[in-house]
């Protein structure tokens, strides 16, 4: 499987924010009850402990969810860019020191993941004119270009890989005064 998201080249400048276990589950409980945990796994079993993952917190205001963390001026300067950028934000335990940290993700705000086969992930990048590697990334303007090209939008039709062009569309519709790129890997 190769997996296909969209990128932000923001300079992110907010230091990550050290959080505790008792406020990541209140964010995690908020965040899952209005559905807005992104690319984790959500087990009950391990809620709490899972500390790597992605959430949305464009849809509330900052005091919202710096209430949940203790108005921690950290957490709110993560929060403030992570709005102003229409960015995800990021949670991950550090190793070193074993802290749960709180960051500013590169995920843009609303972007979905797009996961394929090999076969036709291999497909899809000779349709748009990438590379056929496993890893690798394209400006979201040569993505715009190559999947708005009626050739292109034809060959995926003919290859039955057409079900997919909604998700291209959404990730090329990607805007900000940042740069965007789509990645695979």
């Amino acid at each position: 499987m190769i997996t296909f998201t969209v990128r932000s080249d923001a300079e992110l400048r907010a230091k990550p924010a050290v959080v505790t276990a008792r406020q990541l589950a209140a964010f995690r409980a908020f965040a899952r009850q209005h559905g807005q945990l992104v690319g984790v796994y959500d087990d009950d079993d391990f809620g709490y402990l899972a500390y790597g993952f992605e959430a949305r917190v464009f849809p509330w205001s900052w005091a919202t969810i710096a209430g949940l963390f203790g108005d921690s001026e950290a957490v709110i300067a993560v929060v403030e860019e992570a709005q102003f950028e229409g960015l995800n934000v990021r949670f991950w335990k550090d190793e070193e020191s074993a802290s749960i940290m709180m960051g500013v993700s590169t995920t843009p705000d609303g972007t979905t993941e797009m996961q394929l086969s090999n076969a036709n992930a291999y497909a899809l990048l000779a349709a748009i004119g990438a590379q056929r590697d496993a890893t690798g990334e394209i400006d979201l303007a040569d993505l715009t270009s190559a999947i708005t090209d009626p050739a292109t939008r034809r060959y995926l039709e003919r290859e039955g890989m057409d079900t997919y062009l909604g998700q291209l569309d959404a990730m090329a519709s990607q805007r900000s005064r940042n740069g965007k790129r789509l990645v695979w890997a």
